[in-house]
């Protein structure tokens, strides 16, 4: 714990609102321990409140059902043999190949996945492979289709030399038989059988239309009603699953246009149960109801154990003229679970008055979170896996493009937890010029070039920003200003705002030591706030001793450094000062970083010093199952499931037995951290 206290504090993060002891816990022991409703702008909560299910698939619904966007997960790639030739039987006769084209309802429409004939696919998929490799392709498609797998996305098959048995195979994967739940693609000369759910996550150059070839648009369908509004709304309930995934499944289960996907007010992590509102145009209520009946399953509602489930539904539908966008939100609501409570007793100290001490403790904590809050802190993961994107902000405020690119591609120690081969390949980027003479330029641009061809094979697919900059010094090596522009706008002003948070953090700190929990005399307020980032409909002033008794410490803001903030008289704004100096840095260079990249801007921003929880609450809890739910998500509520009562299952049951817990619900504005307000109930690092 004292390293991760290390950590953060390297980082701002040190000072408290309150002095109540703290205690140890467990947090996101399990993903369901972590619960979020998000808040709109006239205050309205995001909650699931039913699961509406449509009996039977209609026709749009029964066309192809389009893969999964998630590009989080890897897939799991082979099955079988390299080799592989024994295994393989004969080719389909054409009369055989007809046959399967023909297995069709009478009415013109596929089995439904729901009713796959799975003998039957088996059967014809051992015509053409050995008995092993058609039954484990059968059980990898089952295990997809009924939500016990969403890590392994495909099958790679043995390789097969037989052309006209490759061209069998991929015949029996368009069949009808198997159409609806399996797509097929090549891969360094071999197939790959992929769930369909995984469609998008297919290589273009593998799979999918062919350039140019327009979208299928059905000419019979009805025209959208002049009196509708043109945006569903809806509430989106998802575990184990990230905000950007299942937008792509919610498109691609319910058939909507890619091209407009679905809008949301704000990204939810993957570790956790949140319910967000979502919008989607001229989509319908039973377009959308299909991905309730997908991936269904009855282990599902954050009940349960199974490791990697992820779970999407939809409900709570209404049309709207406005679509819900990026930011339109008033903040979130949290439920967090705090298992496996320990205040550090004695080992003599059991039952009853264990139990009494346990209580207080805790109790004391939840009171002192709801009376003072916590110090707005920006979290770890501001910082990088890496803890070094503020790093890259002094450079490019510096305008040091070859000092960012070092940063960013530079060897990142043991207990960086990276693949081997991208370690490799970063020792590698780090000696490309171990037997360079660097006076000669061209020498030094030809030995970079030859590195980068050879590190860029070994990046993994979500180093996005490392294999922009070595994508572009491999055509133009040794420009590094251009190699960092290839970084996308977003990811640029991370690495800037990141270093605007590191200092933000340190400031924080000291002004919560010196000052205390009040107002004083040259803190900044706001008088004006119209807008929940930037300046734009915002004004400060700076207090004095004739107006600081109107004030309280939740009043006051710190500024985000940048070329038109007003920054706090006295300790806080030489701190302010004497930071940036020691970095090589000055107020001046926020305002010019505009002007080398015009799509940068820093301009800057307030941000309140202490967050204050609204509607906070706290339960304590006892229990003996180390995974037992202990908070019913939206899901669990909506099916009837019940949080099971806590109960000694013998009465003998030693009381070591029973587990302390903590259920505490608030509610935060954008941008502050659950994982802050966390903190300061806990008194432990975040990490």
């Amino acid at each position: 714990m004292d390293r991760f206290d290390r950590v953060e504090r390297k980082f701002g993060i040190s000072a408290c609102c309150s002095s109540h002891e703290g205690f140890a816990a467990l947090v996101k022991a399990r993903y369901s321990d972590f619960v979020v409703h998000e808040i709109d702008r006239n205050g309205n909560v995001a909650c699931l409140d039913s699961v509406e299910i449509l009996a039977g698939p209609t026709n749009e619904q029964a066309n192809e059902r389009s893969p999964s966007g998630d590009n989080k997960e890897k897939g799991t790639p082979t099955g079988g043999n390299a080799d592989g030739a024994k295994k393989l039987k004969r080719k389909l006769s054409d009369a055989e190949e007809d046959s399967l084209l023909k297995k069709n309802k009478p009415d013109g429409e596929t089995t439904p996945p729901s009713e796959v004939d799975w003998d039957n696919c088996g059967q014809e998929l051992s015509k053409l492979v050995d008995e092993e490799t058609s039954k484990e392709v059968v059980l990898f498609l089952k295990s997809v289709e009924v939500g016990d797998n969403r890590e392994k996305k495909f099958f790679t098959l043995p390789t097969i030399s037989d052309k006209q048995i490759r061209r069998s195979i991929h015949m029996l994967i368009k069949s009808p038989l198997l159409n609806k739940i399996a797509l097929a693609d090549n891969h360094e000369g071999r197939i790959r059988i992929w769930h369909s759910m995984f469609k998008a996550s297919i290589p273009a150059d593998n799979f999918g239309p062919r350039k140019g070839r327009k979208r299928r648009v059905d000419k019979n369908a009805p025209p959208w009603p002049a009196d509708r509004p043109d945006f569903l709304r809806f509430v989106v309930y998802k575990e184990n699953i990230d905000t950007s995934t299942a937008a792509k499944d919610i498109v691609r289960m319910a058939h909507l246009n890619p091209k407009r996907g679905i809008s949301y007010a704000g990204m939810k992590d993957k570790r956790g149960v949140t319910s967000q509102f979502c919008s989607a145009y001229r989509a319908t209520k039973e377009q959308l109801l299909a991905v309730n009946r997908s991936l269904a399953g009855p282990k599902h509602g954050g009940n349960t154990s199974t490791r990697g489930a992820s779970v999407i539904k939809v409900g709570n539908f209404s049309y709207s003229s406005d679509e819900v966008r990026l930011g339109q939100l008033k903040g979130n609501r949290f439920d967090v679970v705090l298992r496996n409570v320990d205040i550090g007793l004695a080992d003599d100290i059991v039952g009853d008055a264990k139990t009494k001490l346990v209580h207080e403790r805790l109790e004391a904590a939840g009171k002192a979170l709801k009376s003072r809050g916590f110090v707005n802190y920006f979290g770890m993961q501001r910082f990088g896996k890496f803890r070094d994107t503020h790093e890259v902000g002094i450079c490019i405020l510096k305008g040091d493009h070859e000092g960012a690119v070092d940063v960013i591609m530079r060897e990142k120690g043991n207990d960086s937890n990276e693949y081997q081969n991208t370690a490799v390949a970063r020792k590698k980027w780090a000696k490309r010029f171990a037997d360079v003479d660097l006076s000669d330029e061209e020498a030094a641009k030809d030995a970079e070039m030859a590195v980068a061809k050879d590190v860029l094979r070994s990046l993994g697919r979500f180093m996005v920003c490392e294999k922009s900059i070595v994508s572009s010094l491999s055509r133009n090596p040794r420009d590094y200003k251009r190699a960092f522009g290839a970084v996308s706008k977003q990811m640029r002003s991370m690495f800037l705002h990141a270093y605007q948070s590191y200092i933000w953090n340190k400031v924080a700190s000291m002004r919560v030591e010196t000052g205390g929990y009040s107002a004083q005399v040259g803190d900044v307020v706001l008088t004006e706030d119209k807008s929940a980032s930037g300046l734009r409909g915002k004004s400060v002033k700076i207090l004095t001793a004739d107006d600081v008794q109107n004030y309280s410490i939740t009043d006051v803001v710190l500024p985000l450094v940048g070329g038109k903030v007003v920054f706090p008289e006295g300790l806080s704004g030489d701190l302010f000062v004497e930071l940036m100096k020691e970095d090589g840095i000055n107020r001046e260079m926020f305002a010019k970083v505009g002007a080398v990249d015009k799509e940068l801007s820093l301009g800057g921003d307030y941000r309140k010093l202490i967050c204050k929880p609204s509607d906070v609450t706290f339960e304590i809890k006892q229990y003996t199952d180390p995974v037992q739910p202990l908070l019913e998500t939206d899901l669990m509520k909506s099916i009837g499931e019940k949080v099971a009562p806590v109960v000694r299952e013998k009465a003998s049951e030693s009381p070591e037995a029973i587990l302390y817990g903590m259920v505490v619900g608030f509610s935060l504005p954008p941008s502050s951290y659950a994982t802050i307000a966390m903190r300061e109930l806990t008194k432990r690092p975040t990490s």
